[in-house]
């Protein structure tokens, strides 16, 4: 991704030469909650490994609780469809929701291109079009 803006920032440098007060790319920021999934997800996994290690004699500790509960055998009768869950499909669909894909343009903190509002990546020839309809010259 960096290697991409860095591609663009060159090309577009080249397109308005001298027109550049700063040219900054950053990544767009994920929901708030996505953080809190993923220390849920990590007090999982840990419990998980606990479950592991220690197995049915853990259940006795815990207030409440006399004989293991029903998804602790089904996740013994099949551990890699447990570990699969667990470590790759639970935490890969939370950090698709951390990536919002957003390729945003500004000038002077204006707004000229956004991915989130087309749906779209842009071409070259769309960025350079929307920098010059804010303004900037070609070539000058």
């Amino acid at each position: 991704m960096k290697a991409s803006f860095l591609r663009l920032m060159e090309l577009l440098q080249n397109e308005f030469p001298g027109q550049w007060n700063s040219f900054q790319g950053d990544n767009y920021p994920a929901p708030e909650w996505t953080s809190y999934a993923a220390t849920v997800i990590s007090a999982v996994q840990m419990f998980t490994m606990v479950l592991i290690m220690v197995g049915d004699s853990l259940w006795t500790y815990v207030p409440g609780i006399q004989r293991p509960p029903g998804f602790y055998y089904k996740m013994k009768e099949n551990p890699a469809l447990a570990f699969i869950l667990v470590f790759l499909v639970i935490p890969s669909y939370v950090q698709s929701f951390a990536n919002s894909g957003a390729f945003e343009v500004y000038l002077d903190q204006k707004l000229i291109y956004s991915k989130l509002e087309t749906g779209r990546m842009p071409n070259l020839d769309e960025i350079v079009r929307a920098l010059e309809n804010a303004g900037m010259k070609r070539g000058a």
